[in-house]
């Protein structure tokens, strides 16, 4: 899965349309790397194998085969392999929320769908199966992906995920008063200075420019990026500039000397340096080992 951003910094979903905001994504996490990121479209998620840390602006959660969870609309997360090198298999259900409300203000929105797109305290609901509700919900999800292999079965998936819409209701409901409050301040802030890094990263970018995007002193961006991503905005800032590169290492032609200028380095040689550090290899054997695969 590539992660792309749309113009106001928002991931851009691949397979995901207008016509049919709906995708799901078979995942190897030990190839599919997901960083720091927040769409707009909601998420489903299902464990096929292994173990996934999933990480919050807020919380840190982990999960196992046969357990799945829920990420409500522009929530900051990031996941990965519980144990760095072991497989992990996931399905992930994307749709945006019209896929399930129609038009503007139908009913659909505003008596089912926004009590939980509004919910400032729901970044992400746990579906472990502890509950005969939560196991209903997981045998929709492996329903779901199975509906995908079949033709024909774009009614059958929204009617699916309107039951799981509800079921999810019910659980949001049962949980909210064991649920603590979520310090959205700090989230809000890390994702405009996220942003403004994301669209400005080619350029040489001062502590003090990524600070004042969002309108806070050095030393409080500094703890923002901390407390929320355990990164400083340099290792983000670098983090970032080596994911543009290796996606332009498989999918352009560009000259590595072209993708170290366009991606902020100072120079070729620095970018190298900094390629092999963090992949383990060169940018031209990573070029060779991964050309047109996206």
């Amino acid at each position: 899965m590539a992660i792309k951003v749309r113009d106001n910094q928002l991931e851009e979903i691949a397979g995901l349309t207008s016509e049919y905001p709906y995708v799901m994504h078979h995942e190897d996490l030990m190839v599919t790397r997901v960083p720091w990121h927040w769409h707009e479209e909601l998420e489903l998620c299902h464990v096929v194998s292994g173990f996934v840390a999933v990480e919050t602006a807020n919380e840190s959660y982990v999960f196992e085969k046969n357990q799945g969870f829920f990420i409500n609309t522009n929530i900051l997360c990031t996941m990965e392999p519980k144990e760095k090198g072991q497989p992990v298999i996931l399905d992930s259900h994307l749709f945006h929320a019209t896929f399930l409300s129609g038009h503007f203000k139908s009913i659909f929105e505003t008596k089912y769908l926004e009590p939980i797109l509004t919910n400032k305290n729901l970044e992400l609901l746990e579906i472990r199966g502890e509950n005969p509700r939560q196991r209903a919900m997981l045998t929709k999800l492996v329903r779901l992906a199975c509906l995908q292999k079949e033709e024909n079965s774009e009614f059958q998936t929204r009617n699916l995920l309107s039951e799981m819409w509800l079921l999810l209701l019910e659980e949001i409901r049962e949980q909210e008063s064991r649920r603590r409050p979520v310090k959205l301040v700090n989230q809000e802030r890390i994702q405009t200075m996220m942003a403004f890094i994301q669209k400005n990263y080619s350029q040489k970018l001062l502590l003090e420019e990524i600070a004042a995007s969002a309108a806070v002193s050095k030393r409080e961006c500094l703890r923002c990026f901390q407390g929320c991503i355990h990164k400083t905005p340099t290792e983000y800032l670098l983090e970032y500039r080596i994911e543009i590169a290796r996606r332009l290492l498989r999918t352009s032609q560009a000259t590595i000397a072209e993708i170290a200028m366009e991606t902020g380095f100072s120079s070729e040689a620095y970018f190298c340096k900094v390629f092999r550090q963090t992949q383990g290899r060169p940018p031209g054997q990573y070029r060779r080992e991964n050309l047109n695969s996206g």
